[in-house]
């Protein structure tokens, strides 16, 4: 079964009832979005797209009854939604790459105390070449990390590999940066890559044809905020849009349910 919903005028996105969606102003305004952002995660509340996408995947495996359990997580530097999960009582698996290549890389170092409980552990796993012994896990994510694995084919079959991690009816949720601007031309390289939405439909056909599901809404958002632009970002101060060389960028988050 493939659901891929494309209309004319799809409805703004929503986070109580997220889907494969970007991220909009309309969304920070949801008690769902405060109550994972400031209650849970514990961060002041602000227009942050990557505050955004951290509780974008806590929220889909919350609607999906998945909090409490065995969950892979790539690529997972520092993020704080790993002690959250640990709170909910799942049990992890986190990995990142070795720390020469990450380090090479520029990325911070993970840095969770595995020995203070039987229910994390970890790995050093190269998103590219995923370990078979990983399989039956109820959910797997990634947060902001396929677009920086060698380009824009080696994220999507990344995608595609990753649901073999899981159990039939397993759930998969990916957050990434999508270009708003394909007219620019393609943005792919082995640092950094930007996917359009011509990228994520094709995607979604290849899930689709595997037997995965997913609903796609890809609303760019109808707040007079979801036109700002920030030129010049930290991590910690993002609007919902900024430029990277001639393109425009947002978060797009994807949440896929494995074929049963």
């Amino acid at each position: 079964m493939y659901l891929w919903k494309q209309v004319e005028n799809p409805k703004q996105p929503s986070f109580n009832g997220a889907v494969s969606q970007l991220v909009t102003f309309r969304q920070f305004l949801e008690p769902d979005f405060k109550r994972w952002a400031c209650g849970e995660i514990g961060w002041q509340f602000g227009f942050n797209r990557k505050l955004w996408e951290y509780s974008y995947i806590l929220r889909a495996l919350e609607v999906h009854g998945l909090l409490g359990g065995c969950g892979l997580g790539f690529g997972v530097g520092q993020e704080p939604i790993v002690p959250v999960l640990l709170r909910h009582g799942a049990s992890l698996v986190v990995s990142d790459l070795a720390d020469e290549d990450a380090q090479a890389k520029g990325w911070q170092r993970m840095q969770f105390d595995v020995s203070s409980t039987s229910t994390l552990s970890f790995r050093f796993i190269d998103m590219n070449i995923i370990p078979t012994d990983l399989r039956g896990f109820d959910f797997v994510w990634s947060c902001g990390s396929l677009e920086h694995i060698g380009g824009l084919e080696n994220g999507l079959r990344f995608v595609e590999n990753a649901m073999r991690c899981l159990r039939p009816g397993g759930l998969a949720v990916h957050t990434t940066e999508l270009t708003l601007t394909p007219d620019s031309g393609r943005y792919d390289t082995p640092g950094l890559s930007l996917y359009s939405d011509k990228d994520i439909k094709d995607l979604a056909k290849r899930l689709g044809a595997a037997g995965h599901i997913l609903e796609l809404n890809l609303s760019r958002g109808d707040h007079q905020l979801d036109r700002l632009v920030l030129e010049e970002a930290s991590p910690w101060e993002m609007s919902l849009k900024e430029c990277i060389s001639d393109h425009l960028i947002t978060s797009i988050g994807l949440i896929i349910q494995r074929a049963d």
